[in-house]
Order: C-alpha cells, then structure tokens, then sequence
C-alpha cells in the first residue's frame, strides 16, 4: 500500500499577475504527477478558464475556497500573516502545514516544498 503524500496548495486568483505567470509551471507539476492543488480565491469561473486556457489538467486541480470568506482571510488562516499573494503551504496529509512559502514558484521549489513534508 502507498502512503499518502503530502499536497502543496497553491492560492490563485485572476487579478494576481504573478500568480498567472507561474500557471505554466503549475500546469508542469501536475502533468508531472506531483500533488498540487490550486486554490481559487475570487471570480471562480473566471479562474477555472484562465487554468484550463493553460492545461485542463490544472483546471481539473482546482478547489474553490469557501465564497464567504474574504481572500486575505482565507490567506491569513492558511498560514500568511499579511495575507498576500503569491503564496503556497505544502501540508502533510494529515492536513497538518509543514512549509510555507510566498513568493512565484519553480518545479524545483515545488519539489522541495513537498519533499519538506516527506514526498
């Protein structure tokens, strides 16, 4: 039996330039096979056609998060004090966070965040 891996939630949203730049490299990692989840923060259908525009596959790895919230809350309780994006959490998968980082991302930093969980 396989153990579960660890997952890096990656926070998205339309109007972050850096955010988009990176989709590329986000759409790498997932045909790649590597655990990545893309959290949509705003303008969800919006979203979903600026991923799919880049690789169904990264569509496919999206997750809304909770519409209510506003989206430097939902940063703030996923780990970011200041609420601002770029920024990612690798998580055991316990659900438990083990890295954070702020910052665009790389297939290399991705890899590393999630070896920093044990993958």
């Amino acid at each position: 039996m396989i153990p579960p891996a660890p997952i890096l939630d990656v926070y998205y949203a339309s109007t972050c330039v850096p955010c988009r730049l990176e989709l590329p490299v986000l759409a790498q990692a997932v045909q790649d096979g590597l655990p990545v989840t893309v959290v949509v923060l705003t303008e969800e259908a919006r979203a979903r056609r600026e991923l799919a525009a880049v690789s169904p596959g990264l569509e496919a790895a999206a997750v809304a998060a909770p519409a209510a919230t506003d989206p430097r809350a939902t940063l703030r309780a996923a780990g970011d004090p200041d609420g601002i994006l770029p920024f990612s959490v690798a998580r055991r998968p316990d659900g438990r966070a083990c890295r954070t980082w702020r910052g665009s991302l790389t297939l290399d930093r991705i890899r590393r965040l999630l070896a920093s969980c044990g993958l």
